[in-house]
């Protein structure tokens, strides 16, 4: 049998690919040499979110399309994803009052039609803020969270309902171009024929095109990002979002009766280097301190979660500055691959349409949106 896409990577990019393709009635095989959602796509802050702070690095685009697919997400899944209201609290604030109400407002902007209530300003005597220390005002803004592996698996399941195949713990060993497309070496043994390739390996996206010869001039940049889980230190299903001296912001959220607090930034040289240090723990504890009336130190720390985030390398310094958008690079000579460099969660279904749209001029199909109202099981 020959399909028509092959997809190397078991993360949400991978599975909402699939899920897209499936249903415009490609024949479809994902890979995975893990487990789904086994690396990135599980270490997430599990959020569905327009992402707040990519207003400051004029990110226009990429937070009106994530506050939009927030919206979908939200009734596509009601049953993995919950609004949340964030307090963010003007205590110890690297920025002015009017700076933050003003990126509040572009926010509600861009998410002009959502469901969720509008951004206001909060009182100091607001029982919200009282967990904080030094209590000098703040405001109040919506998103809302998701379990991140679990929306991962319900991707894949739509996609195999309808004719995908999803095979975990198989990984692609090498790949030649053929006359029909691409012959795939699979590491059980076998040999699969395929129109095209998708290559949605997360952190190893520059590591897979090594592995099948192919050449990229887009840039990785691999940015670790870790979180802690503590005892609950607030009562209520609220969340705060905490500015930092840095300019970075640290969330802290419920989590299964506790708190999630993250994430770090901290670049690193390779995929297998997700593991919190001491240094991440101390930083998100401090963080944390600035805020919070119940202290918290490493010793109280219950839980932690790594994961590498493969960012396209747009030459910032920075590593809070470097963009969070997706790039999508094809290659179409003789027989077409698609490399995916970066993404979110949120943002996941409309990658998955791009990339559909991006190939359908070199497989000869008609790309059209078929997930923007369908429930996910």
């Amino acid at each position: 049998m020959t399909y028509d896409l092959l997809i190397a990577g078991g993360g949400i990019n991978g599975c909402a690919i699939a899920r897209e393709a499936s249903l415009l009635g490609l024949s479809v095989l994902l890979v995975e040499k893990d487990d789904l959602a086994a690396h990135t796509s599980s270490a997430s802050s599990k959020l569905i979110h327009g992402g707040l702070r990519y207003l400051e690095t004029y990110e226009f685009r990429l937070v009106r399309e994530a506050l939009h697919e927030r919206e979908r997400m939200l009734a596509a899944a009601p049953h993995l994803i919950h609004p949340m209201a964030f307090v963010l609290p003007h205590a110890h604030s690297v920025r002015p009052w009017w700076m933050v109400r003003a990126g509040l407002y572009l926010y509600d902007l861009l998410g002009l039609g959502s469901s969720l209530p509008r951004s206001r300003a909060l009182r100091r005597d607001d029982p919200r803020l009282a967990p904080i220390a030094h209590n000098v005002g703040g405001f109040l803004y919506w998103d809302a969270q998701v379990d991140d592996a679990a929306l991962v698996r319900a991707n894949a399941a739509d996609a195999v309902a309808n004719g995908a195949q999803v095979e975990t713990g198989v990984a692609v060993t090498g790949a030649e171009r053929g006359g029909m497309g691409w012959h795939v070496f699979l590491s059980d043994r076998r040999t699969i024929d395929t129109r095209a390739i998708v290559n949605a390996t997360g952190p190893w996206v520059k590591a897979f095109l090594d592995t099948i010869r192919i050449r990229t001039t887009s840039g990785l940049r691999l940015i670790k990002g870790s979180h802690i889980v503590v005892p609950a230190l607030w009562e209520g299903d609220h969340a705060y979002i905490l500015q930092q001296p840095d300019r970075r912001v640290v969330f802290a959220t419920p989590w299964r009766g506790g708190t999630m607090i993250g994430t770090t930034d901290v670049p690193v040289e390779r995929p297998e280097d997700a593991g919190i240090t001491s240094a991440e723990i101390d930083y998100l504890c401090a963080a944390t301190n600035r805020y919070f009336r119940r202290q918290i130190a490493p010793a109280d720390v219950t839980g932690t979660w790594s994961g590498i985030r493969a960012l396209y390398d747009d030459g910032k310094d920075e590593a809070r500055t470097i963009t969070r958008d997706y790039v999508l690079e094809l290659d179409t000579s003789s027989a077409p691959i698609l490399s995916v460099f970066g993404g979110k969660i949120t943002t996941a279904r409309a990658l998955g349409e791009h990339a559909l749209a991006k190939l359908a001029p070199a497989l000869g199909f008609t790309a059209r949106p078929v997930t923007r109202e369908r429930p996910l099981p």
